[in-house]
């Protein structure tokens, strides 16, 4: 089980600001942020989704 999580912005957006949302929160995933933020939070760290590659 994951908790699903989203960050989104409009249609609009220069494709500089979506890949750097998309290159933030893989940056927040693999370095364990997410899943410290997850324990901290009380929930199980285990539940933060995995990096996509």
């Amino acid at each position: 089980m994951t908790i699903r999580q989203a960050v989104g912005t409009t249609r609009t957006r220069r494709p500089e600001t979506v890949r750097f949302l998309s290159e933030t929160v893989a940056h927040l995933t693999a370095s364990g942020f997410v899943a410290e933020a997850l324990g901290r939070s009380g929930h199980n760290p285990a539940l933060a989704a995995p990096t996509e590659r």
